[in-house]
């Protein structure tokens, strides 16, 4: 990519402005680091000894740069020497940075939803950091926080919201927390001067992020607060046991501030029925005669791509995604968002399906109401906020001075793209699903595990033969020793497929029918050679670990172990 993003030799005379020279010694030191870093990086693999199953695994860089095993509290005990760093020494500290991190431009990067973002979109992300613009309010971010707001806006008409408006953040757990806070004032607006009641919690689905505890202790709500709403089959909250969990709290005199709910998971995509938790939010308020029912946010930090489609009927979706397998997926999931739009805020990660840089995450809300219920309660925002040079972000954000690069990457892939252009994307992730599980059912040695699943990411299970079996405390500490050896050889550099592992998966979401999966996230369509390669790759890891366990047998200690992905 680095090269393609090179400037042509330069044309113009001496007398150019210092601007564009400036732009050109970026452009050349950038390169230059990245020369240094393809370097290191191709030679600590080829001092990697050849693999017997898979002699040109050092053929090529891996889906990982090569990675160094340290211990923290070491490292910064070592860090004492204050001198100015020589040009060597620079160059290496760069190196350093990137290593053990994930190339998502790898064909085996299949570890979790990291793509290879867009040259555009990085362009312009690198620009908004040589520019060094701050988005902390108009009068010298440019036109930034305008931007930001047209992303919204966007995003917020795809949803069905006219009036969205929104705000630009580092990550999907601002966007929970943005949306948290939101319903905090607006159920208790006392709150923002005078600090949380104690009668306030929330309710969350069974499937969704893990973060959402975690948010609700940084709010000062309390974890314990967060409230768990069970799930069925199909991923999606029980409706009687949203309708129970709502009268049981009122009869305890809670008030329930928000409702959080899952706009498609990383795995088994688990998506709310939004229309029917919109009808049960609204049957709650209105039989316990409550001024308003609880705020609504979709957790559609991935399932946001599907709004690209939202407008589609059936006889369109059937032009748009002509194969069959893509086209029922996905028709299930905009059926389960058709009530979005009565919802009151969204999340969007652009670098997870939106093929951005890091980060480019997107609070998005139904109004403007959010400004003021994220303040601090002297100011509210009127017609004379949003002239230019008034604005200002800050009385709302969690931080005051923000990157710009996430704004502008995302706007250049919206405008680029356009509607139509996700709906496409989307379509294709989904292709790609269907390629590998086709590569997966033509080796014949894995089994697909998730095929209800709505989203693209496929996990599967490794046959382990029963004499193995019996070395282990229990399968799973087969499986995960089985995927830490594969992860060893991604981390020393080896070109082989980065894939993950899920303990205590839940096939279809069934708590009865539990094991150990193993994760693969196409980001990105391939040939079926590839597809088969990489398949190949795995098995091949996989021979290798039965044989050498069965050939000098050990025991495979229990080890508690948390997942990587959740």
């Amino acid at each position: 990519m680095l090269q393609r993003l090179a400037l042509p030799p330069r044309t113009e005379p001496a007398s150019a402005p210092a601007a564009s020279e400036r732009m050109q010694a970026l452009i050349e030191r950038t390169l230059e680091l990245d020369r240094h870093i393809q370097r290191r990086a191709r030679a600590d693999l080829a001092a990697l000894p050849e693999l017997a199953f898979a002699p040109d695994a050092r053929a090529a860089p891996g889906p990982k740069y090569p990675a160094r095993a340290f211990a923290y509290l070491e490292e910064l005990d070592r860090g004492d020497d204050d001198a100015p760093a020589a040009e060597a020494a620079l160059l290496d500290e760069a190196a350093r940075y990137f290593r053990g991190a994930i190339r998502p431009q790898s064909p085996h990067s299949l570890f979790n939803m990291v793509p290879e973002p867009s040259v555009e979109a990085t362009a312009a992300a690198w620009l908004a950091t040589a520019y060094n613009a701050n988005s902390l309010m108009d009068a010298f971010g440019g036109e930034a926080l305008l931007i930001e707001q047209q992303v919204a806006r966007k995003i917020g008409r795809w949803a069905g919201w006219p009036q969205a408006m929104g705000i630009s953040c580092n990550g999907g757990k601002f966007t929970i927390m943005y949306a948290i806070k939101s319903a905090l004032s607006r159920i208790a607006p006392e709150s923002i001067r005078d600090g949380l009641p104690r009668d306030l919690v929330i309710l969350c689905s069974e499937g969704a992020h893990y973060c959402v505890e975690h948010a609700a202790s940084l709010l000062g709500l309390g974890s314990g607060r967060c409230l768990r709403v069970p799930s069925g089959g199909d991923g999606r909250m029980r409706p009687d046991a949203l309708r129970r969990m709502l009268d049981e709290q009122h009869a305890q005199g809670r008030r329930v501030a928000a409702i959080v709910c899952c706009g498609g998971t990383t795995i088994n995509f688990n998506c709310e029925d939004t229309r029917e938790v919109r009808e049960i939010a609204e049957a709650f308020a209105r039989e316990r005669d409550l001024p308003a029912r609880p705020y609504l946010h979709l957790d559609s930090v991935i399932g946001w791509l599907y709004l690209s489609l939202l407008d589609a009927d059936e006889a369109r979706l059937r032009e748009r995604v002509p194969d069959p397998r893509s086209r029922a997926r996905i028709a299930e999931v905009l059926r389960r968002l058709r009530g979005v739009d009565g919802f009151d805020s969204l999340g969007v990660d652009f670098h997870k399906d939106g093929l951005c840089p890091y980060a480019s995450s997107f609070f998005v809300a139904r109004d403007r109401r959010f400004m003021d219920e994220l303040g601090d309660g002297s100011h509210r925002y009127g017609e004379q906020d949003f002239q230019y040079g008034q604005f200002r972000a800050y009385r709302y954000t969690f931080e005051n001075s923000r990157p710009g690069q996430g704004i502008l990457a995302a706007w250049m892939n919206l405008r680029r793209l356009g509607r139509a252009g996700y709906g496409d994307y989307l379509a294709g992730l989904h292709q790609a699903r269907n390629a590998l599980a086709d590569a997966l059912q033509r080796h014949g040695l894995f089994r697909v595990l998730n095929r209800a699943s709505l989203g693209w990411e496929l996990v599967f299970e490794a046959p382990f033969a029963p004499d193995l079996l019996a070395l282990a405390p229990s399968r799973q500490d087969l499986a995960l020793g089985f995927m830490q050896e594969c992860w060893d050889r991604v981390n020393a550099g080896y070109d082989l497929p980065l894939f993950s592992i899920v303990p205590g998966y839940r096939i279809d979401n069934d708590p009865g029918a539990v094991t150990t999966g193993f994760l693969l996230y196409p980001m990105q369509p391939r040939s079926d050679a590839q597809w088969d390669r990489a398949v190949a790759l795995i098995a091949a890891q996989f021979h290798d670990f039965q044989a050498r366990l069965r050939a000098q047998p050990r025991a495979l200690d229990a080890s508690a172990f948390e997942k990587p992905i959740r």
